[in-house]
């Protein structure tokens, strides 16, 4: 089905960004079968924007420009045009109809339109959003390989066009993204848009995404639509602490909410996606990280990793006390975070849990076996079970036994060179066969976490129950009594 849409623009403020935003709509909008309302929120510097506007929008078909009488904030501005402004082409909710709200500071590229219609006409689906540089978890990369590194437009423009045609069409999100929100007008006539509660701005997408769900309404995010987003430049005040309040006014209503977002970023995307910036790689040379605290022989080791790696790669590693590294690697002693992505990680005679950490942080892993002990009991990787997980492993990763590490070098660097598309499908294919393990390690941490809470709450009852508390607690009050205090 073909719907006409209209794209509401709230104006509030930074003209710079707002006229990219018109001018990615005057060059990117089908104004034949879409139309485009602007309404000024009387903010900073309101009748210059005014005047620009018009300036850049006169005798341009399907573009209107209203203005509040006074400052209503986006949720304000939003129910405004929607409910009064323009009810549909034909003056009344028209069932046929879509409704994007678009931020001021957003930029639309070719063909977004089309391709968020297309998701949102997809079963059940109430609420579309767009990949962009700066939206979060619809961001594109989400996760960077090089500290410090910018997600830039043109590094997203790149990243988003070598890999969106890899991508599914669309994949269902816990919420939907507020810059860039595409929904259909008979859902807006039977429940309402924004809630005034998370007024002036802040969560009401989120709440609005989550009220439809409750109607068995889903939220997608349309892989194929790039818009990108400069961010917080049309907001006035201290969002801080307007977008924590209105958090826990979305977590009092939905508790269940911080929950779905992170298992959204563990396990709802894909592998592709995640690791989009390593696949794409650009700037310095790709990061290595390997972990030889536990290796008997690490020095004899260290060497052979040099030898193998050092020409291409960034080395970074964890070592043993007593254990030195050549110039230019990298020594930590911190635990690493698995969100912190690398392209390889070398892993010897890894755990289990050690190859889930590694399949969550590299797009590449190395995987080195070296001779096991007569007793298998006193092998470490034998008693966490490695022998049961490298069956399960061996098919998606560069394997190889000490003084293989050259070789594997080659294997890897055919790897990381081949089609975009074979890299992707091999990366997913190891993302489905460790996903079972994955599920059960953040289930274990999860119950660990629990069990601590729980521990920490039975000790603090007992102290609490034990004499040295009371009689602390009386103490505190006949002190509180005396003379002289407050």
């Amino acid at each position: 089905m073909t719907r006409t849409t209209l794209v509401v623009v709230p104006v509030y403020g930074d003209l710079e960004s707002l006229l990219r935003c018109v001018d990615g709509l005057v060059e990117h909008l089908d104004t034949s079968v879409h139309r485009v309302l602007l309404v000024n929120d009387c903010g900073p510097d309101a009748d210059a924007i005014e005047r620009a506007l018009l300036e850049r929008i006169d005798g341009r078909p399907g573009f209107r420009y209203e203005r509040n009488d006074r400052n209503l904030g986006f949720v304000g501005t939003c129910n405004r045009a929607v409910l009064e402004l323009d009810r549909g082409t034909d003056g009344t909710d028209d069932a046929g109809e879509a409704v994007l709200l678009l931020n001021s500071d957003a930029v639309p590229t070719a063909g977004f339109l089309d391709a968020m219609l297309d998701v949102l006409d997809e079963d059940r689906t109430g609420v579309v959003t767009a990949r962009s540089d700066n939206a979060t978890i619809a961001s594109i990369p989400y996760r960077l390989t090089n500290r410090g590194a910018a997600r830039t437009e043109e590094r997203t423009r790149a990243v988003w066009g070598a890999v969106a045609p890899l991508l599914q069409v669309s994949q269902v999100l816990p919420v939907a993204m507020g810059f860039c929100f595409l929904t259909r007008r008979e859902l807006i006539a039977e429940h309402g848009l924004f809630d005034d509660a998370f007024a002036p701005g802040y969560g009401e997408e989120n709440d609005y995404c989550l009220r439809l769900a409750e109607h068995g309404w889903t939220s997608r995010i349309a892989n194929r639509a790039l818009v990108l987003h400069a961010g917080g430049k049309s907001f006035s005040g201290n969002r801080n602490a307007l977008r924590a309040a209105h958090q826990r006014e979305l977590e009092r209503r939905y508790p269940f909410l911080p929950d779905a977002v992170a298992a959204y970023q563990r396990h709802g995307s894909t592998a592709t996606e995640r690791f989009a910036d390593a696949l794409v790689p650009a700037g310095p040379p790709p990061r290595l990280a390997v972990d030889l605290r536990h290796v008997a022989d690490a020095g004899g080791l260290v060497g052979e990793i040099d030898a193998a790696f050092a020409d291409g790669f960034d080395l970074e590693a964890r070592l043993a006390p007593g254990t030195s590294a050549p110039g230019g690697w990298t020594v930590t002693s911190d635990a690493p975070n698995p969100d912190d992505l690398v392209t390889v990680t070398v892993l010897v005679d890894p755990t289990p849990a050690e190859v889930v950490a590694a399949n969550r942080r590299s797009l590449e892993l190395v995987v080195v076996r070296t001779e096991q002990a007569a007793t298998p009991w006193s092998s470490r990787a034998e008693r966490a079970g490695a022998d049961q997980v490298a069956a399960l492993l061996d098919p998606h990763v560069v394997a190889t036994d000490r003084g293989g590490l050259v070789a594997a070098r080659e294997q890897l660097d055919r790897r990381l060179t081949g089609p975009l598309a074979s890299r992707s499908e091999a990366l997913e294919g190891r993302w489905a066969a460790l996903l079972p393990l994955d599920l059960t390690a953040a289930e274990v941490a999860a119950g660990n976490a629990s069990d601590e809470v729980t521990r920490l709450r039975r000790e603090l009852d007992d102290l609490r129950a034990s004499r040295s508390f009371r009689t602390g607690q009386a103490i505190a009050k006949v002190a509180a009594r005396l003379p002289g205090r407050r």
